[in-house]
């Protein structure tokens, strides 16, 4: 008998046991969790495109990317249930789907990016990190000669007049990727100074010919939104894609994750 009762409580205490397990699994896989999702990119398809993760669709007008446009997408997606999320972009006309990628299955945040050329996906070519260095990429759309140009960062100081220029490329060419090392020289060496600051291309061997169609405008970036490195900073990589918008002036999107540095 008393083996019995022995038998009895062990077996009680083993069901509860599991249960309570089972509760604690249940009240984990119900709590609501969120992800920051970033989506950059370029349409340069005939079509509209419509991003969606999962069953939720970015269709409102302006999360629709019309075509000649930068994908920007910023959001934060709740859920609960742990299973695969596929982010996927589809063509609303032929309703064929462009991209499709799965969330990562831990962590808050994820970065995807979508370069849309020629009627295929343009390969993201990202350089490995270097500690002892910054790495930038540029991929620039210009299609109308293949010249080759400078790239370099310029400022004035407002107090003295002096120009301030660091090179970043010389002698490069558009509609390929341009990958450099880039540490920050004393002229811009913190964000307010590269605020102040605009990315230059010019050709090849000139500071003042400009590259793109003769143009100021067409060949010059305002640097405030690039999120370039700044003294101390070393080890990040940093893609960018580059492309005129519908009015000539030469716009871009980021690449990576960038609110972690905002």
């Amino acid at each position: 008998m008393k083996v019995l009762k022995k038998y009895i409580r062990t077996t009680l205490l083993s069901v509860l046991l599991i249960s309570t397990l089972s509760a604690c699994n249940k009240e984990d896989q119900d709590v609501e969790k969120a992800m920051h999702i970033i989506v950059s990119g370029y349409n340069a398809g005939d079509s509209p495109l419509m991003i969606s993760i999962d069953t939720t669709r970015y269709n409102r007008t302006n999360d629709i990317v019309k075509p000649t446009s930068l994908i920007g997408l910023n959001a934060v997606y709740t859920y609960t249930t742990q299973k695969e999320r596929l982010l996927t972009i589809t063509d609303t006309v032929t309703q064929k789907v462009l991209y499709s990628k799965a969330l990562p299955v831990s962590g808050s945040k994820a970065n995807f990016n979508f370069v849309y050329l020629d009627g295929h996906e343009l390969e993201i070519q990202t350089p490995t990190a270097d500690p002892a260095t910054n790495k930038l990429s540029f991929y620039i759309q210009y299609t109308a000669d293949d010249s080759p140009f400078d790239i370099f960062l310029y400022r004035m100081d407002n107090d003295t007049g002096t120009e301030h220029r660091q090179y970043l490329a010389r002698n490069v060419k558009s509609r390929t990727w341009i990958n450099l090392n880039y540490v920050p020289d004393e002229y811009f060496s913190d964000y307010n100074a590269v605020r102040a600051g605009s990315i230059c291309f010019t050709k090849t061997g000139t500071t003042d010919q400009w590259a793109f169609n003769q143009d100021e405008n067409m060949s010059k970036l305002d640097a405030s939104g690039l999120i370039l490195p700044k003294a101390g900073e070393k080890g990040l990589v940093l893609p960018y894609f580059v492309v005129h918008d519908a009015t000539s002036k030469l716009t871009y999107t980021r690449l990576f994750f960038y609110p972690d540095r905002s």
